[in-house]
């Protein structure tokens, strides 16, 4: 990451370039826009798709006192930011891609199985993400929004267009993302892990629960309240991994926007709550901030279901509304891993619409409450 600082008058002009990630340069950051009370300030982020909440939070201070004007070049930062209540300005920058005839109509032009895996094997073998097992028609509705976003109309420019280059492929990844969650999601799944999961994985001395494809984190600090309210969360190790660098940092922020404030205390209390919602964060004007007590056990990093192998031995794994983008053979081989990453009798969690009926899962788990997609390894 590079700072370039200007002063002018009254005005400070900050450009930061490339992706915030060492620690001392977001301390000079974080010191740069501290440094005046009677300036304002030009804040341009070349480069990061994410910022840490110490500077998050250092924005907002200065926007709420009319000092600050933010300009974002990468769309994700841009989103992240909107949705966090802070008012930024997009940098576009526009490609030019010769145009299809008025006659042609791009709706018509229907991509093959087969050319697709052809471009997801290339993808995989230039940029590392496997894709080529998740479910093909969600994968070719997606190439589709990315070619009409990008308006680019054949599909042979499109596609050598994201293997050289890496802008064009940062988009398309995040449109392969889905980071769909809330807190409390499906408040029956919450009971059960509450009134009898948590009860038996008491008597363990230390506990180990995996959220896989964690997203922003909502789930996992819902898991963590539960923990807490049972007087469990301090002999808890909660690993949190999602194949998305970027909304793993985003959960490692813990912010989140008020607007669903509402809806969140309905679904804690419908998930039988103790106490209430809001004493487990600071409440700002636009946003909620996760207390640090919950996130002291909790571990986020990047990892991938489809090839980064096992993990430790845990007692409970969670994975909710992963398996419905991919095809049987990919849910079994990713069930075969949560069951070599399980300890005996362990506990696994799935979406509603999941389950363990097509992909051979029997031979890994039994049914312990189908009703909430909650099963259970077998020992073999």
């Amino acid at each position: 990451m590079t700072i370039r600082t200007i002063c002018k008058q009254d005005k400070i002009y900050l450009t930061i370039i490339g992706e915030l990630e060492d620690s001392k340069q977001i301390g000079e950051l974080v010191e740069s826009l501290s440094i005046s009370e009677t300036k304002n300030f030009n804040v341009t982020f070349l480069g990061a798709n994410i910022i840490p909440k110490s500077i998050i939070e250092k924005l907002f201070i200065l926007q709420e006192d009319k000092k600050c004007n933010i300009f974002v070049l990468k769309r994700y930062l841009f989103s992240y930011l909107q949705y966090l209540g802070i008012k930024c300005n997009y940098i576009t920058k526009k490609l030019t891609f010769k145009k299809p005839k008025d006659n042609i109509s791009y709706e018509k032009e229907k991509l093959s199985q087969e050319e697709i895996y052809i471009f997801l094997k290339d993808i995989n073998n230039i940029y590392g993400y496997d894709y080529t097992e998740y479910q093909m028609d969600s994968i070719m509705r997606r190439i589709n929004i990315a070619m009409i976003r990008e308006r680019i109309y054949d599909f042979n420019i499109f596609r050598e267009q994201v293997l050289h280059n890496q802008k064009i492929f940062h988009d398309l990844f995040l449109d392969l993302s889905i980071n769909t969650t809330e807190f409390f999601r499906d408040h029956e799944v919450f009971n059960m892990i509450k009134n009898k999961i948590l009860p038996y994985l008491n008597s363990y001395n230390h506990i180990k629960i995996w959220c896989a494809g964690c997203s922003i984190g909502k789930e996992v600090y819902s898991l963590a309240i539960i923990l807490k309210e049972a007087d469990m969360l301090s002999k808890t190790q909660i690993y949190a991994t999602d194949i998305n660098p970027y909304v793993i940092e985003e959960a490692k922020n813990g912010l989140y926007s008020i607007t669903t404030l509402d809806k969140d205390i309905d679904n804690y209390r419908n998930a039988q709550g103790e106490k209430s919602f809001i004493q487990y964060f600071d409440i700002n004007k636009n946003y909620i901030k996760v207390k640090e007590e919950l996130k002291k056990n909790i571990l986020f990093f990047q990892h991938s279901l489809l090839s980064n192998g096992t993990l430790n031995e845990f007692n409970l794994i969670l994975c909710r509304n992963v398996f419905i983008y991919f095809n049987d053979a990919l849910q079994e081989k990713v069930l075969k891993n949560f069951y070599n990453s399980l300890d005996n009798n362990g506990f696994l969690v799935l979406g509603k619409s999941e389950g363990i009926q097509k992909n051979n899962g029997h031979n890994y788990f039994y049914k312990y409450n189908e009703q909430n997609k909650i099963y259970r390894k077998i020992n073999k």
